[in-house]
């Protein structure tokens, strides 16, 4: 039976070679939406003519501004409400858009929205799968389509992005694994058929399916903090049961301010790296505080914290494997799960 291809590829979106480059427009520029739009910018093409109200595409050829032939801007809702169930439908609407747009489309790119504006990113590769599988068993996909790559730069988080599906996807109805590579079964046009809740990633960013509860994790978006929150952080918090969500305050500013206070407010409980004594960190904690939300302290020297926590319960590391052994003790007794 005829199949697409899906892997996850370790590159820069500017240089990947694709058809169709798809991107998000969240009803503003951000991040790798944003690089896209400047380069074309520099070919002469107008940002406005990029903008895309929710749901709705804006195409345009890259001229030599990038690698793909052609770019797709889809609108979505605003990066401050962006969340699980708007990647899934960014997905499945992006298949949608390419068969009506009914050209001779071959390769696909996109990427992962959301991992930095508060998105767990596990969970954000995974709706955008479930997305992509949507499409495909609705039939809703060009027929030429031959190749889907999720295109992300950072090569710690592509190997992260991909061991995810890797627990997920293999064995799923229509689903099979060629080395690196998922084949993902078209159906017959007898088969097709309108999917809202698929058997396959049912709780994945599916509208009706409560969400997960999450954790809130305060720490600087800063390279030295990277390990000690993929590794030391994360894997307690998921192993707990919850998502794990931060936010790139400094890159989103006042935009995203609004998002951070809703997901402390709704958080089982908030972990604080206080390392660094990093003034925003000390915000959100207080903010947690105030809303009554559980707030776990970590800290690698206790000479580090200010007067405002000197009071309060922290846990003092040395090193990300004792990290991730006391938080997970932590949760545990504080029966956060």
């Amino acid at each position: 039976m005829p199949s697409i291809d899906l892997a996850v590829v370790n590159a820069d979106i500017l240089d990947i070679e694709a058809d169709v480059l798809a991107v998000k427009y969240a009803q503003g520029f951000h991040a790798s939406d944003g690089l896209v739009a400047d380069k074309l910018a520099g070919k002469g093409i107008s940002k406005r003519s990029l903008e895309a109200p929710v749901n709705l595409p804006r195409f345009t050829p890259s001229q030599g501004a990038l690698k793909a032939t052609d770019v797709l801007f889809l609108g979505t809702v605003p990066l401050s409400h962006l969340g699980y169930h708007d990647v899934r439908i960014f997905a499945s609407r992006t298949l949608e858009v390419l068969k009506e747009r009914g050209s001779s489309i071959r390769t696909l790119a996109l990427t992962v929205h959301g991992a930095n504006c508060g998105l767990d990113e596990g969970e954000a590769v995974l709706a955008l799968a479930g997305g992509l599988i949507d499409g495909i068993a609705r039939g809703q996909v060009p027929a030429s389509l031959q190749k889907i790559s999720i295109i992300e730069k950072r090569e710690a988080r592509a190997k992260r992005l991909h061991l995810t599906l890797m627990t997920k996807l293999p064995g799923l109805p229509g689903v099979s694994l060629a080395g690196d590579t998922f084949r993902i079964e078209r159906p017959s046009s007898q088969t097709a058929v309108l999917v809202e809740k698929p058997p396959s990633l049912p709780t994945h960013g599916v509208a009706g399916v409560e969400q997960k509860p999450h954790a809130f994790v305060a720490m600087p978006f800063a390279p030295e903090f990277e390990d000690v929150f993929h590794y030391g952080i994360q894997n307690p918090v998921h192993a707990a049961g919850l998502l794990c969500e931060r936010v790139d305050a400094a890159v989103f500013e006042g935009l995203i301010i609004q998002r951070i206070l809703s997901r402390i407010e709704t958080a089982k409980v908030v972990v604080a790296e206080l390392t660094g004594a990093n003034p925003n960190v000390y915000l959100e904690v207080g903010y947690a505080w105030a809303s009554k939300v559980p707030t776990i302290l970590l800290v690698r020297d206790v000479n580090e914290l200010r007067f405002d926590v000197k009071g309060h319960r922290c846990l003092v590391y040395r090193n990300i494997r004792e990290l991730e052994t006391m938080l997970t003790a932590e949760l545990r007794a504080q029966k956060i799960c």
